[in-house]
C-alpha cells in the first residue's frame, strides 16, 4: 500500500475475504505499485474482452450477416463498448504509440505499436468488426454510415489521471473498416530536451541554436522519429514570458502551457502557409511549424528568419545535410538557405534495453569489426578506453541497470573483449528485452564554412563529409556510443538507421 494507514482499504479488503483473513501490510512507492498494476493489464484486457463477448445480446454471426443490425446495439453500454475501453486502457498503460484495429479474412486482428514495433495482442470474432468500429466512429463524431470513403476524427480519454488525445483514420478495405488510432499524451511532466538523448557537444549546439533570435533549426527524420517531441522540448527550453512562442501543428500532440498552439485545419483553408502568413502578424519571437511541406511553406518560413524570427521546424529527410538539397528541390535559393540555416538534426528512436532484465555479452567477431568501422570516423576515438571511463562512471553514479555493466577485459589472446547488452526478457519489459526508446542524433552546426558551401550548391555528401570532418556525430556513432553504455543494442540502431 502507498499508506498502511488507509483503514477504509483495509476494512474493504476485511469484508471482502472471509472473518478470519489476517490482512498483513506492505508498504510500497507509488511507482512499484504501478508496474504491478502495469503487468496486470494485459491478462486484464483479455479476460474482460472474453466477459463482455459473453454478454453480447445479438449472436455474432447475425451481425456480419446483416450490418443493419448494428443500429439495434446501444454501442455506448453495450459490451463492445466495453471491449474498444479495454484495448485503449491496454495501450495507454503497453504506452503504445498506435492501435490498429484490422478486419482480417476470417477474424479480427488489434496490434499495438509498442516502443515502435508491431505487436499482436488480441484477436476476436470477424462479425464483431462492424460494431466495434462503429463504436469507434460515435467516439470520433465520425458517419457511422459512411463505409466508402476515408474518415478522419479525434476524441480524448482519461486513464490513470492521464488525458489522452486520440487521433482517428478509418480506412475501408476488402474485408471491411481498418481503424488506426494514434495516442497522443498531452502532458508535459517529464519531458525535457535532456531527456531526448541528445548530449555533449550535439546538446551544446542545440542550446546554443535555441539562444539566437532569428534563423531556423530543422530536425529531420522520418514518420514516428521523435521529430515533434523534439521541438516540444525545445519550445519548453525557451518558453519564458518575456517572449511570444506560437506553433502551427498538425495535429497538436503536446499541449505546452504558455506558447499560442494553432491546429491546422485544411477543410477550412489553414494550412501550414496561410497559417505561417498570419501567425507573422500575430508579432512571434519563436515560431515552430510542424512541417515543411511545400515550395510557399519553406519561402514563408525562410522570410520569418530573415525577418528577425527563430522558426523552428521538421523534414523527411535521411540525413541532416539531405535537408539541403530537398530544400533546394523546393525551389529555395541556395544563399537563402545559407545566410538562414543554423543548425540541422537528424535522429532515429531505437528501442532502450530493459535495465532490470539486462546482462552482458561479448561481442562477437562481427559485432567489433562493425564498431571498429564506424566509430574510427570519431576523431582520435579510443573503443577500448572509452568503454572502459564511461562504464566505470555510470558504476560509480549507481545508475539503473549499472550492476550488469562490465568494463572491457583483455582476452587470453591479447586481443581486448568489449561487451554489448541485450534484455534477457522479464515481466517489466513483457519478455522482449526492451523497455522504451531513446533518441539517436546528429547534429550539423551550418558554421560559415557549411553557409558556403551551401551557397555554392556542393552536394549533401560533401556537406556531410566536411561536418564529419568538424566533429559531428552521425546518427549511427551515436547509437553505437549508447549501445557500449547498455542503453540500446547494435540491433536497434542498424534498425532504425535503415529507416
Amino acid at each position: 500500500m502507498l499508506d498502511p494507514f488507509d483503514i477504509q482499504a483495509i476494512q474493504a479488503l476485511q469484508r471482502k475475504y472471509p472473518p478470519n483473513t489476517k490482512v498483513i501490510v506492505y508498504i510500497t512507492a507509488e511507482n512499484g505499485l504501478n508496474y504491478i498494476l502495469d503487468r496486470r493489464m494485459g491478462d486484464l484486457m483479455s479476460s474482460e474482452v472474453t466477459e463482455a463477448l459473453e454478454d453480447v445480446d445479438v449472436p455474432v454471426q447475425e451481425i456480419n450477416e446483416d450490418p443493419n443490425l448494428i443500429s439495434s446495439i446501444d454501442l455506448k453500454n453495450a459490451p463492445v463498448a466495453r471491449i474498444v475501453n479495454s484495448i485503449l486502457q491496454y495501450a495507454v498503460v503497453s504506452k503504445s504509440s498506435d492501435i490498429h484495429v484490422e478486419p482480417m479474412e476470417t477474424r479480427l486482428r488489434v496490434r499495438f505499436r509498442i516502443h515502435g514495433v508491431m505487436t499482436e495482442r488480441l484477436s476476436l470474432p470477424k462479425a464483431l468488426a462492424p460494431a466495434v468500429v462503429s463504436r469507434i466512429k460515435i467516439m470520433s463524431n465520425l458517419k457511422i454510415d459512411e463505409k466508402r470513403v476515408p474518415q478522419d476524427g479525434r476524441f480524448q480519454v482519461k486513464v490513470k489521471n492521464s488525458k489522452i488525445d486520440i487521433r482517428v483514420s478509418v480506412m475501408p478495405t476488402i474485408h471491411g473498416e481498418k481503424v488506426v488510432m494514434r495516442l497522443l499524451e498531452s502532458d508535459t511532466e517529464g519531458l525535457t530536451l535532456e531527456g531526448t538523448g541528445l548530449r555533449g557537444n550535439a546538446y551544446k549546439l542545440f542550446m546554443d541554436a535555441l539562444s539566437v533570435t532569428n534563423g531556423i533549426i530543422l530536425v529531420t527524420g522520418p514518420t514516428g522519429s521523435g521529430k515533434t517531441r523534439t521541438l516540444a522540448c525545445a519550445l519548453m527550453k525557451v518558453n519564458d514570458p518575456s517572449v511570444n512562442v506560437i506553433s502551427l501543428e498538425d495535429p497538436v500532440e503536446i499541449r505546452i502551457p504558455g506558447v499560442t498552439q494553432v491546429q491546422i485545419n485544411p477543410d477550412v483553408g489553414l494550412t501550414f502557409a496561410t497559417g505561417l502568413r498570419s501567425v507573422l502578424r500575430q508579432d512571434p519571437d519563436i515560431v515552430m511549424v510542424g512541417e515543411i511541406r511545400d515550395q510557399e511553406t519553406a519561402e514563408l518560413a525562410i522570410q520569418a528568419s530573415l525577418t528577425g524570427h527563430l522558426v523552428l521546424s521538421t523534414l523527411h529527410t535521411n540525413s541532416a545535410a539531405a535537408a539541403i538539397p530537398r530544400l533546394l528541390d523546393m525551389g529555395m535559393e541556395p544563399y537563402l538557405l545559407a545566410s538562414t540555416m543554423r543548425l540541422l538534426v537528424a535522429q532515429r528512436l531505437p528501442r532502450r534495453v530493459c535495465q532490470r532484465c539486462m546482462k552482458a555479452v561479448p561481442a562477437t567477431p562481427a559485432e567489433m569489426e562493425a564498431l571498429k568501422e564506424i566509430l574510427s570516423g570519431i576523431g582520435g576515438f579510443d573503443l577500448f578506453k572509452y568503454t572502459t571511463q564511461v562504464i566505470n562512471a555510470k558504476k560509480a553514479k549507481g545508475e539503473e541497470g549499472s550492476a550488469a555493466l562490465k568494463a572491457p577485459e583483455i582476452g587470453p589472446d591479447g586481443e581486448p573483449i568489449i561487451y554489448l547488452y541485450k534484455g534477457s526478457g522479464c515481466d517489466r519489459c513483457g519478455g522482449s528485452g526492451y523497455v522504451g526508446r531513446i533518441g539517436i542524433f546528429e547534429v550539423l552546426d551550418v558554421n560559415e564554412k557549411i553557409s558556403r558551401m551551401v551557397m555554392e550548391n556542393i552536394t549533401a555528401q560533401d556537406i556531410d563529409k566536411e561536418a564529419r570532418a568538424n566533429g559531428m556525430i552521425t546518427m549511427t556513432q551515436d547509437g553505437f556510443l549508447k549501445a557500449l553504455e547498455g542503453i540500446t543494442s547494435i540491433e536497434e540502431v542498424m534498425r532504425v538507421s535503415k529507416e
